[in-house]
């Protein structure tokens, strides 16, 4: 009896300090997430920091300050204590998915699909892994990406039908699920020229269609003035995937009136695509002028990585009774959503003006714009291009084009 009491009398103490450790532990976890609510990411940040120097094995609230860490744009602090706790429970999803988000942010995308890929083979049930390794996949343009995309919306429709997939879809990866695209667009274009030369213009109605198999198409009818000549044009061109990720293009334009524009002009263009995002293209282009023709030969590139595009374009035109140029174009785009674009480019070497003479006139040439498209409602887009151009000594010419387009 006697060692019994003694044994109470040593033991209470103990239970009475490990009751008052909880206690505080639980206290100093509430305290941060009530700092979390109110975004008093700083006052959490202080809290779980000095809890974790006494209680360092607490892991829920090392995964809450690694959390906040995120939060803050502190993406090497956030890294470390995801580490820490992944070296001690490496197949945790819940983990694999928060660090995933937070590689993301730092630019880390392949490193953030390889955490998903992880996350979603421990926990195959868990949707929103699937749903945050749909969304990085779109925001990487390539097309190994975009598909990858939509066969991971597709399983996920038959692994969660009572979860809604539909907004994943991306307009291209729509057309595919449903029907046919249709778009229409009207386009006004102005140019101001200097050497008092008169102002150039440009009213064009542009009508497309996207099949189910990828298949593009479009019409297009432009009514111009340039050099006041007035002229009309129909146009259009088609597309489609010719085998795995090759794809063949052609447009054609007419003009009846002819005065500048080319009487008729054929063009033709091959690409391969490849896996690491990268597209290489090789054509051709013939027109006839009403005292002149020429021929076109254009090779380039672009890559895709993360959110944003690169391309080199170089051409080579022969003109008829003026000789031959060679320019180089570059862009540079970047897709701040699915369905936005903003983009610049710049342009040098020598190209023809053809001005309805029988000798159009060859010079250096240099071109800078900034062009873009923005849906501001369902269905409704903006499209924009401005524009400077230097045609030797012939004129400079500053310009701007804007489109409104209607998806149906």
């Amino acid at each position: 009896m006697n060692r019994l009491l003694i044994f109470l009398l040593m033991i209470l103490p103990m239970l009475h300090t490990f009751n008052v450790a909880a206690n505080t532990q639980d206290m100093h976890f509430n305290e941060a997430n009530l700092a979390v609510k109110n975004k008093n990411f700083v006052l959490a940040e202080n809290i779980l920091t000095g809890h974790l120097n006494h209680l360092s094995k607490d892991t829920e609230a090392r995964f809450l300050l690694a959390r906040v860490f995120s939060w803050q744009k502190k993406w090497t602090l956030a890294l470390k204590q995801f580490n820490k706790l992944l070296d001690k429970n490496p197949d945790n999803a819940d983990l694999l998915l928060a660090r995933a988000n937070t590689l993301e942010w730092m630019g880390q995308r392949k490193q953030a699909l390889n955490d998903l890929i992880k996350a979603r083979k421990f926990s195959p049930e868990y949707s929103a892994i699937w749903r945050t390794e749909i969304i990085i996949l779109q925001r990487d343009h390539t097309p190994t990406s975009k598909n990858k995309a939509f066969a991971l919306i597709n399983q996920a429709k038959q692994k969660f039908p009572d979860k809604d997939w539909e907004d994943l879809l991306t307009t291209e990866n729509k057309v595919i699920t449903h029907k046919n695209l249709y778009a229409a667009e009207f386009i006004y274009g102005y140019d101001k020229l200097s050497n008092n030369r008169s102002p150039w213009s440009t009213r064009s109605l542009k009508l497309r269609k996207i099949t189910p198999d990828k298949h593009y198409s479009h019409i297009q009818l432009d009514n111009v003035e340039r050099f006041d000549l007035p002229d009309w044009q129909l146009g259009g061109s088609y597309a489609l995937p010719v085998w795995q990720s090759w794809h063949f293009y052609t447009a054609a334009t007419y003009s009846p009136t002819h005065k500048v524009l080319a009487n008729r002009m054929l063009d033709t263009n091959l690409s391969k695509s490849f896996k690491n995002g990268t597209t290489l293209s090789a054509g051709i282009s013939n027109a006839k002028y009403n005292n002149t023709s020429s021929q076109q030969l254009h090779f380039g590139g672009e890559y895709y990585w993360s959110d944003f595009r690169i391309a080199y374009t170089y051409r080579r035109i022969n003109v008829l009774n003026a000789g031959t140029g060679v320019n180089h174009n570059i862009q540079f785009n970047h897709y701040y959503s699915p369905l936005n674009m903003i983009g610049m480019s710049a342009a040098a070497g020598k190209d023809v003006e053809f001005d309805g003479t029988a000798n159009p006139p060859i010079s250096d040439i240099k071109t800078y714009s900034l062009y873009g498209y923005h849906m501001f409602k369902p269905k409704w887009s903006l499209t924009y291009s401005v524009f400077y151009h230097h045609q030797g000594n012939f004129y400079n010419r500053n310009g701007i084009v804007l489109g409104i387009k209607f998806d149906f």
